[in-house]
């Protein structure tokens, strides 16, 4: 049987993802929910003996006058992930959530040299990068800072509606591709001279605006189909979301996460899958 995984990566930034957008009704929610969410998800990867990576935005591990609300430093979230029963992967998601499709290359150089600086201050690793809204861009800046593996786009025919027709239809055809019984894609590691890219394969979309239309039975059943295919014909499953994904409709947005996880266990302990988060590819 081809290797065949589970790796779920995880966006860690509070209200730094919307810092250029501020949106009040967001940081009153991540104000009420996100530690809460991040607690029952580490009790899900506990409960399932079950790694995954989390990407963390390194400005929630330095406080400053203007940012030192919860939503935008949060130390205790990081000492609790780092502290779970089982382990997990720290990576990064930038210093201060910048753009790398978007910046100039002294800025982003700067702002990953500062991404390692509070990692070693905090003795965290190092080594799994996830580029804020996935602008995947200026990879030598990566490996020179001395990250080994990164995630890149979803792979999916819905991709391609984007790249041809935008960003408006691309999300319709996301959200489509969410309702239709079609297996994921599943997906393997890409070297660049040393440095690996990790394709994700699903988005485990939030349950807020036109998503609610996707019921969390299709959610869970279209990812089921992508283990059962990783199972069937070798390959990696790479499920991601932000905690902000569970804003909405938390329990049940929770109960999808647990019966994916539960299903990819039951093939773990038959020898039929393994689960690893994306540092357990950086020598891919």
């Amino acid at each position: 049987m081809a290797a065949c995984y589970l790796c779920i990566s995880i966006d860690l930034e509070l209200a730094w993802g919307i810092w250029d957008k501020p949106n009040p009704d967001y940081h009153a929610r991540c104000a009420e929910r996100e530690r809460t969410i991040v607690a029952r998800l580490l009790e899900i990867f506990e409960t399932y003996e079950v790694g995954a990576t989390w990407a963390i935005v390194g400005r929630l591990l330095e406080r400053d006058p203007a940012h030192d609300q919860p939503i935008w430093f949060a130390p205790d979230l990081v000492e609790r992930i780092r502290g779970a029963r089982v382990a997990q992967d720290i990576g990064s998601h930038s210093y201060a959530h910048v753009y790398f499709g978007e910046t100039d290359r002294e800025r982003l150089r700067a702002d990953l040299a500062d991404a390692r600086r509070v990692h070693d201050e905090h003795k965290l690793p190092f080594v799994s990068f996830v580029f804020p809204r996935n602008q995947v861009a200026h990879l030598d800046l990566l490996r020179e800072a001395g990250i080994r593996v990164f995630r890149s786009v979803d792979h999916g025919w819905h991709i391609g509606v984007r790249d041809r027709l935008g960003k408006t239809a691309g999300r319709l055809a996301n959200l489509a591709d969410k309702v239709l019984p079609v297996p994921p894609a599943t997906v393997q590691p890409i070297t660049h001279d040393g440095l690996v890219e990790l394709p994700s394969s699903m988005l485990l979309l939030g349950r807020n605006g036109l998503r609610r239309a996707v019921h969390p039975a299709a959610l869970a059943a279209k990812a089921i189909l992508g283990l059962e295919r990783a199972r069937r014909d070798g390959g990696i499953f790479h499920l991601w979301f932000h905690p902000s994904n569970f804003y909405y409709d938390t329990d049940r947005q929770l109960d999808t996460l647990e019966r994916i996880v539960r299903r990819a266990c039951t093939l773990r302990d038959r020898d039929q899958l393994a689960i690893q988060p994306m540092n357990g590819f950086a020598a891919a």
